[in-house]
């Protein structure tokens, strides 16, 4: 039985390939001197949209907005807007783009491929630029801690835009007139600079500086940082002002099943690189978010470089560069949304509260979810959806088969727990990017091996959040193994290597918010100290795991424990590690050591039971 099953899918796949029709892109006049959006959209419509492959010569061709498809699009965790799409796969089945090792680049604040209600996508071989970035990046010339101020030399490649006392910048048809967010970064090491955080500008500040010309390309920017300017030499990057610097995603999927990336360059985006929702099956093979090579660019997308919400089946991210984004490298999760009114013993009125959020289609009929608690982030009971039905972009009306839990109330939320994919994030490298490596909040089996990690925050970040970004839920099954962290949480926030916080205003000693994390037979390179931090887990196993002083940069954080345990149950540390000047500690909190496991003769710790 299991042979004839074999062989009737490959039976299946064989056909599908075969009944594809190749459509040679130079006999259509693709050149690479014209705008070639028209020419995608012909192909596509002569493919009558289904069954075949889009072939490129090898060669860069160039697309712009004027002449592409576009509409009111919403794309969760970006900025909603007009869109225009170069590769509008809109309702497609079984459409490969073969890019022959090209350069795809972009013009204007558009979308390169949108993969929308679409099935058997493969997208493989080709890179995605812009030829303009869509930042400001500068020198630091000089540093003055005592006058609040620096001056810079912008880099040409971005339009400087000066009027009045405020410094604003040109890019790709947008005109930002604050700088906006910002991050440093030291060309020495080419990654973000060692304590960047302290030369932030202070949040609203950007908004707020006091600018002046000094001539040709330089200026001088007073503003309040977050403790000192950055010293002369590093180089600021500037975005814009939230609300305006999410727009241009370089891959977009939504509502589809069976995708497939493959050997692609994302070099940049105008926001993240791969961003897909409600979608099922996905793997990306040597996808890399990176700097293009003799660029000058510090940065590659000024977003995530991969996220994923509420996709379900099977995630695949393995292979994959990701390095100088302006966040994470994946953020896997769910959404909770918060309810508004009970409407009667069947029906509530809920909505999502994050503006990045806005038009995002939540569930559907049959989908199942569970109710959670505001205080504690804690599931009430399972319902399953009779009807989903939006009022606005933010608000909207579900109904249950079943009555509604009678504690349910105002302000708790509820959970998709249909759309939670199976995860495995392999052999991929993680560099140089501000923010955090990995988020993981999904409920199914995941896996985590044989990746390197070095980025200026947490490397993996578990964060269940009912008051910022909405991020579902608590995870039940996660393996992280054979990976290394090399100085991790170097930025200088405070925080872990592995950081496990879920946001609860209260957490229950008996009934912990996350399950099952074994974490074994990695290794630690690290100048800081805290490397594991865990706050309500029930089942963490910390083993076989090695943890090396490196000596890299002064320590930031020095009186923060190696490991530190609280509200957990059957904890077992065992069998690991430390190198280092002193004792790292491990920091056990009374709830926890009631159902703690720790071998006591680990080589290099120190047990602070507190």
């Amino acid at each position: 039985m299991r042979k004839v099953t074999i062989w009737f899918i490959l039976f299946v796949w064989t056909s599908t390939v075969f009944a594809q029709k190749r459509i040679l892109m130079e006999n259509l006049g693709v050149s690479q001197d014209k705008d070639i959006t028209p020419i995608v959209l012909e192909a596509l419509q002569q493919a009558d949209f289904k069954d075949a492959i889009l072939v490129f010569p090898k060669g860069t061709y160039h697309f712009y907005p004027e002449r592409a498809i576009g509409k009111y699009h919403a794309v969760t965790n970006h900025d909603n807007s007009y869109k225009y799409f170069a590769f509008p796969l809109i309702g497609c089945t079984n459409i490969e783009i073969d890019g022959g090792g090209s350069d795809f680049i972009f013009h204007g604040v558009m979308t390169p491929f949108l993969v929308e209600n679409s099935m058997g996508i493969k997208l493989k071989n080709f890179s995605i630029d812009w030829k303009e970035p869509f930042y400001l990046q500068a020198e630091v010339l000089e540093s003055n801690a005592l006058e609040q101020y620096v001056d810079i030399a912008v880099n040409p490649m971005t339009k400087t835009e000066f009027e009045g006392n405020r410094l604003g910048f040109v890019t790709n048809g947008l005109s930002l007139p604050f700088l906006g967010e910002s991050m440093v970064f030291d060309p020495k090491t080419n990654a973000v600079a060692y304590n960047a955080q302290s030369y932030l500008l202070n949040g609203v500040a950007s908004r707020k500086t006091f600018d002046q010309s000094l001539g040709g390309n330089n200026y001088r920017i007073k503003a309040r940082f977050a403790k000192t300017p950055a010293p002369a030499g590093l180089i600021y990057v500037f975005k814009g002002p939230n609300r305006s610097n999410r727009l241009a995603p370089a891959i977009h999927l939504t509502n589809s099943s069976n995708l497939h990336l493959d050997k692609l360059n994302i070099y940049h985006a105008g926001g993240m690189g791969v961003i897909a929702e409600k979608s099922e099956n996905i793997h990306l093979n040597e996808v890399n978010v990176k700097l293009r090579e003799g660029s000058g660019r510090m940065v590659s997308t000024t977003a995530d470089a991969t996220h994923f919400c509420n996709c379900k089946g099977e995630l695949v991210i393995e292979n994959c560069l990701f390095e100088n984004m302006l966040d994470d490298a994946s953020n896997i999760h769910g959404t909770y949304v918060k309810i508004s009114e009970l409407v009667d013993k069947h029906t509530i009125r809920a909505g999502v509260n994050h503006i990045q959020q806005f038009d995002y289609n939540f569930a559907s009929s049959g989908d199942k979810v569970e109710f959670i608690t505001n205080e504690t982030l804690l599931p009430i009971a399972p319902a399953t959806v009779k009807s989903f039905k939006k009022i606005n972009d933010h608000l909207f009306e579900l109904s249950f088969v079943e009555e509604l839990p009678a504690t349910l109330k105002v302000n708790d939320a509820v959970d998709n727990v249909t759309w939670y994919p199976t995860t495995i994030f392999r052999n991929n490298v993680v560099r140089n990017n501000r923010a955090r490596s990995i988020l993981i909040s999904i409920r199914n089996k995941t896996v985590i091996e044989n990746n390197t990690f070095s980025s200026m925050m947490t490397s993996i970040l578990f964060e269940g959040d009912l008051n910022h970004w909405y991020e579902s839920g608590a995870v039940d099954d996660v393996l992280i193994r054979n990976n290394i962290f090399y100085d991790c949480v170097y930025g200088g926030g405070k925080g872990s290597v592995i950081w496990i916080n879920p946001r609860m205003k209260q957490t229950l000693k008996d009934q912990p918010y996350e399950k099952n994390i074994v974490i074994e037979d990695n290794e630690f390179r690290t100048f800081d100290n805290s490397i594991l931090s865990a706050l309500s887990v029930d089942g963490l196993i910390f083993r076989n795991n090695k943890i090396i002083e490196s000596g890299t940069y002064p320590k930031l954080w020095p009186g923060l424990p190696v490991i530190e345990v609280r509200d957990g149950l059957n904890t077992l540390i065992q069998n690991n590690s430390f190198e280092g000047k002193e004792k790292a500690r491990i920091v056990i909190d009374e709830n926890s050591s009631r159902s703690l496991k720790i071998d006591k003769k680990q080589k290099g710790f120190v047990i602070d039971k507190k």
